[in-house]
């Protein structure tokens, strides 16, 4: 689970700190705050202590260094130029970004923190100046640290094709993509867990998802399948979840990041994603996305009362040219700077007004 994150001098960020719970986390803020970055920062060093730690005794590292994550992070947030120095934040006085991280699995707490110098021309994995990891609580004498799932705002599931042309080309697309590719691939278990999230999900997209050859098909009962690329987008963001569930890589040891899944849906659409997402969270699932969305917000805060499983919310927002700030609530109702409230109430005031004139014109 990722229990912290705190960002120093990186891309729009002076000084935030995110604690995150173990159920479902929603960042909200206007455009260029820095939502997204949240969540690539947050996925690109979870993927790394992944791919890095595995399955190890604590021996193995308890000198406290490890490879750095540095490679990952541009590979995620793919800077042009691909330099380190593109991820500081614009005109701070102090030359280096630091990130770190916070972890909880069986093994114990662990954090690790990377630090970025902007005083090289190109930054390589061994080229970042520090990168530790320090154990905060032991437990036991092995970890399994899970793997992380991050699905971006654009939908993917549609492009199998990419994959194999990611693998032997250089293509300007960020890793998120690929990475979701390869984690969607494999064949479905044969008792898929939480069993009722997954049948809920059947049942809204209309079937099964059927992958074959790097190609996804609906397969609905008594018909033909049908390929992704037919299916309407905001379905193909309930399958994509569908089939993470059902091929197991999706698991209440995971952390899955979500960037807008509110992007090309309707409002009832919308409200089956919010009571997804809450039942996910209440299986044990660690959920952090990000929303433009005010009636996303207003559907979780309302199954947070019904369901009793709470949500926690950070508030981004930011100056023109200043850093983004980072207010916390576990009510929606307390936290500052919601921008969609604001603009959909300010059109509500104008949307009357324009109603009370039309009607004092007929009369």
């Amino acid at each position: 689970m990722l229990k912290r994150l705190h960002l120093r001098n990186f891309t729009v960020f002076e000084d935030a700190d995110f604690a995150f719970g173990p159920g479902l986390n929603v960042l909200v803020g206007a455009n260029g705050t820095g939502k997204s970055h949240v969540l690539k920062a947050g996925y690109a060093l979870a993927r790394h202590l992944h791919e890095t730690l595995g399955e190890k005794d604590l021996h193995w590292f308890n000198s406290g260094n490890i490879s750095s994550p540095l490679y990952d992070l541009l590979k995620v947030f793919r800077p042009i130029p691909f330099e380190g120095s593109q991820l500081i934040r614009r005109g701070m006085g102090e030359y280096k970004a630091t990130i770190t991280l916070g972890l909880v699995f069986s093994g114990g707490d662990v954090e690790t923190t990377i630090e970025l110098p902007i005083n090289q021309e190109l930054f390589l994995v061994s080229d970042a100046s520090a990168s530790e990891l320090k154990w905060l609580n032991k437990k036991d004498e092995t970890i399994a640290v899970a793997s992380s799932v991050f699905i971006p705002a654009k939908e993917a599931i549609t492009l199998g094709w990419l994959l194999p042309l990611y693998d032997r080309r250089e293509i300007p697309i960020d890793e998120t993509y690929p990475d979701l590719l390869r984690l969607l691939m494999g064949p479905p278990l044969r008792q898929p867990e939480p069993a009722h999230i997954v049948a809920q999900l059947q049942q809204l997209i209309g079937g099964k998802v059927e992958e074959e050859g790097g190609h996804f098909y609906l397969a609905a009962p008594e018909q033909p399948r049908m390929e992704m690329n037919l299916v309407a987008e905001g379905v193909r963001k309930f399958a994509t979840l569908y089939k993470l569930l059902a091929n197991g890589t999706l698991t209440p040891e995971t952390t899955l990041f979500w960037d807008e899944p509110d992007t090309n849906f309707n409002p009832a659409l919308l409200k089956e994603m919010a009571a997804v997402l809450t039942q996910l969270a209440k299986a044990g699932f660690q959920i952090i996305l990000a929303t433009h969305s005010l009636f996303l917000l207003k559907e979780l805060h309302i199954l947070a009362r019904q369901e009793k499983q709470p949500v926690r919310y950070f508030g981004l927002s930011a100056e023109p040219g200043g850093a983004t700030t980072v207010a916390t609530a576990d009510n929606l109702e307390l936290l500052p700077d919601i921008v969609a409230l604001d603009a959909e109430l300010d059109q509500s005031d104008r949307f009357q007004r324009v109603l009370d004139q039309e009607d004092a014109d007929r009369n």
